[in-house]
């Protein structure tokens, strides 16, 4: 049989798991005889032999085990019948309604053991959607679930309560259709009042963040005054030593040019104004002191100087000759 849109996962992915080796999806005619016993059964409520195919893998008294002895074991029927979605349709051909075993289950309000062993038979399952786009959490808020199944099915999955079906149905609006129509309010106040909660803890924590983050920048610019007031004292110090520095060395000055005035006046006293100073030739006394300095005799330099003249006029007779 051909596959159809409402055996597709809510969230989009490819259900590998329930395809067959061809790339279809397993579906099944309601109204043929290729239904599977699994659905007719869940019809029947016959909890007990369900959980007993859900847990061994076999049904009662069922002979396939004889045969597999001989001709070896097939694909495990859980495997199939949990993923077969079991299909009715009208005199036209045109779909009546699609659904899997886990939305038939909740329909005919089977017990909680039965629901977790078909999800972990086909994990998948709870986030396939029928042919009105119903989820089974739609299901069992629109047929009044027990409140444990209710909360596993949200447990495993927890995006189920903003999915909406057709008519932009929410889980929680399938309630009012159901014996127990309060529940839905009771939920949806809660959940209400659950995000008031949430978004006012959420303002208390900006809020405080907010504060922490004003208070260290205010802390920081007082930090940076007060550092900034210390420099400006600092420096206000060193002006005041340079101020003291630069008197002193003006009064150094202002002595040294008094010691040098009196010290002027003193030598014009003793010695005469520069213009009537005469410069006189070195005495006698003052000549031989500087050869002794220099190390020579007149008298030896005298000698020398002779001797070099006669041997210039030796030269010259040579030369007349």
């Amino acid at each position: 049989m051909n596959s159809i849109i409402c055996c597709r996962p809510f969230d989009g992915r490819d259900d590998a798991d329930a395809s067959s080796s061809n790339g279809q999806i397993l579906e099944c005619d309601y109204d043929s005889d290729q239904c599977t016993k699994l659905y007719k059964l869940i019809e029947a409520k016959q909890w007990e032999e369900i959980l007993y195919f859900l847990e061994n893998g076999r049904w009662y008294f069922d002979t396939t085990m004889f045969t597999s002895l001989i001709f070896g074991k097939g694909p495990d029927p859980r495997f199939i019948e949990s993923r077969t979605w079991v299909t009715a349709l009208d005199e036209m051909g045109s779909v009546r309604w699609c659904q899997l075993p886990l939305h038939a289950a909740i329909t005919f309000q089977a017990p909680f053991s039965v629901i977790t062993k078909l999800v972990e038979a086909y994990p998948e399952s709870i986030r396939c959607a029928d042919d009105q786009d119903m989820l089974p959490l739609h299901y069992s808020f629109r047929f009044a679930s027990e409140d444990c199944i209710i909360a596993y099915l949200l447990e495993e999955f927890p995006q189920a309560i903003i999915k909406k079906a057709l008519r932009d149905r929410l889980p929680l609006d399938m309630a009012q259709y159901s014996s127990k129509p309060e529940r839905g309010v009771i939920i949806e106040r809660f959940v209400e009042m659950s995000v008031l909660d949430a978004k006012a803890e959420w303002n208390d924590e900006h809020k405080k963040a907010l504060a922490s983050i004003k208070k260290k920048s205010n802390s920081s610019l007082t930090d940076d005054v007060v550092g900034n007031r210390e420099k400006n004292r600092d420096t206000e110090k060193e002006l005041d030593e340079s101020k003291k520095k630069i008197q002193e060395l003006q009064k150094e000055l202002a002595g040294g040019k008094e010691r040098d005035g009196s010290n002027n006046l003193y030598i014009e006293a003793r010695t005469g104004p520069p213009s009537t100073r005469r410069i006189q030739p070195p005495s006698g006394s003052e000549r031989s002191n500087r050869e002794m300095r220099d190390g020579t005799d007149p008298a030896e330099e005298n000698v020398r100087k002779l001797k070099g003249f006669g041997k210039m006029f030796g030269r010259q007779k040579k030369q007349l000759a």
